[in-house]
């Protein structure tokens, strides 16, 4: 989970960086694309008397491979040590005293696979004044041919932070010899929300992604994400918050701009910068301090509902609907099968419901489909924001990070959605119990129904639709089946969780159990 907007978690204070346009680099980097000399810019890091930055970057490739290991956003630590390459690099900027570089790291991957990382850097000596640096910003030192180089993650480094938002703030590109990068605002015309001076941070907690906090005085902050990992094709998280920002909607904070990078033969979404809501709550927070507390939530979980509903309508509008056909639903069928059969295999305790989840299943796949579209696909309480005088927002589309863009990016059944939110209320009786000793369960089970009852409302449907309780059992099923394999694996005093959902889902006469 990514809690891009929440500032409860501790972050370093913020410092003034100044900003710029990036412009330098179009006229002193062409010294780093071919090694041609450049005029002088600066004792402090002579450029002209450097190897060429592709090769520099060549010789990082053992440093740079221990340091992603011990990133939170390195997807891949199953896969053991790292072998990595650089796909691509440009300049962002070459001041006089430091290069920061937008480069594009190819992980090795078993059975010949590859993953493809975005990972800007910052280039100075070692001595050099700097900016402020956060902890674990250093990737490694190089001793080359023009003395040796510091190289610091520049998304921890105030120069490089200053470079990453002037991609945004000029609407400038950046070219390399083998990586380009383009810049996109939501409207064209308008500038960015930010003066000269502003300040930026890095925002802690992250896990699939980088975000940074952008702050200027008089003006709205901004939250400027950078996506880690590179797949081919446009990222959900731009794709369906830049529609719904187009629809009027206020379910989402307003996008701003975003930038798309091409490298190693892809295309995708590099930078998202959006409207940032500082000192608000999530609503897992709001949850667990309400259910702790025995307090009534019901009302809350009601207007949750009306807002997942608006967002689903306002996404249907703006991107189209799909019928859900037979073919796509026996392949979404069979998706949910395949996973109960594996996980039944790992996890005995899931076995037992097999049979019973199984006819779920086979109940579902004859019952008649609502329309797919596009989701949040990863909705939970953690998700949504209780924002004053507006109520829920909804953030962090980008999907489940683990599963490929390409299938992120396919319609889906809103019930996805449903079902992930009704499984995340039921975590909060865990939670409570865990923390507090406290009996949740009553709390839990008024919040689910309270939440489909909002959603219903504002979804317009009218409670005689017989398909839909099945549908939804069949969609938290398959949740929970993947939650039980996670706890056996994680965190195996929370297994009990989503066992009890998958024992109250398969008991018999409860097809229509999920709000229970």
């Amino acid at each position: 989970m990514d809690e891009t907007h929440t500032t409860s978690s501790p972050a370093p204070d913020a410092e003034a960086v100044p900003d710029g346009s990036g412009a330098a680099a179009q006229d002193v980097g062409s010294a780093l694309l071919d090694g041609s000399p450049p005029l002088d810019v600066s004792p402090l890091l002579d450029v002209s008397a450097l190897p060429p930055l592709g090769e520099v970057l060549e010789q990082l490739t053992e440093q740079l491979a221990a340091w992603m290991l011990a990133q939170r956003w390195y997807a891949h630590k199953g896969a053991g040590a790292p072998r990595v390459s650089i796909r691509g690099w440009a300049p962002l900027r070459v001041a006089p005293d430091h290069v920061v570089a937008l480069v594009a790291v190819a992980v090795s991957l078993p059975r010949d696979a590859e993953a493809l990382y975005q990972v800007p850097l910052v280039l100075r000596r070692p001595g050099a004044p700097s900016g402020a640096r956060d902890e674990g910003s250093e990737v490694g030192v190089l001793a080359v041919p023009g003395g040796p180089l510091r190289v610091d993650d520049a998304a921890r480094d105030a120069d490089g932070r200053a470079a990453i938002i002037a991609t945004l703030v000029s609407g400038e590109g950046a070219l390399g010899p083998s990586l380009s990068l383009a810049s996109h605002r939501t409207a064209p015309d308008a500038p960015l929300p930010l003066g000269r001076a502003m300040r930026s941070r890095l925002l802690s907690g992250e896990q699939s992604n980088t975000s940074l906090i952008v702050e200027t005085e008089g003006a709205s902050p901004l939250i400027l994400k950078l996506f880690r990992v590179l797949q081919d094709g446009q990222n959900p998280d731009v794709v369906l918050q830049g529609a719904l920002t187009a629809a009027g909607s206020r379910r989402v904070p307003a996008m701003v701009g975003s930038a798309t990078v091409a490298v190693a033969g892809l295309r995708t979404h590099s930078l998202f910068a959006q409207e940032f809501l500082p000192g608000v709550e999530d609503a897992w927070r709001v949850a667990l301090r309400l259910a702790a507390a025995g307090e009534d939530f019901r009302e809350a979980a009601r207007q949750l509902g009306a807002a997942v509903a608006e967002v689903h309508r306002d996404l249907a509008d703006s991107l189209g609907t799909t019928p859900a056909d037979d073919s796509l639903v026996r392949e979404t069928i069979e998706q949910m099968r395949r996973r109960l059969s594996e996980i039944s295999a790992e996890v005995p305790q899931v076995a037992v419901h097999h049979e019973r989840i199984a006819s779920l299943l086979a109940a579902a796949a004859e019952v008649p489909w609502p329309a797919l579209q596009r989701i949040h696909g990863d909705l939970h309480l953690g998700q949504v924001l209780l924002v004053p005088d507006r109520g829920w927002v909804l953030v962090d589309f980008e999907g489940e990070p683990l599963r490929p863009l390409a299938q992120r990016s396919l319609p889906d059944s809103p019930l996805r959605d449903v079902a992930g939110m009704l499984r995340s209320l039921d975590y909060v009786v865990g939670a409570v119990h865990a923390e507090h000793g406290t009996d949740a369960t009553a709390w839990a089970a008024d919040a689910r129904a309270a939440f489909l009852e909002g959603y219903a409302q504002a979804a317009g449907e009218d409670g005689e639709d017989s398909a839909a309780p099945v549908l939804l059992a069949a969609f938290e099923a398959d949740k929970a089946v993947y939650e039980a394999l996670y706890e056996a694996r994680n965190r195996p005093d929370w297994l009990p969780i989503p066992l009890a959902a998958l024992e109250r889902i398969s008991a018999p006469g409860a097809e229509a159990g999920s709000a229970g």
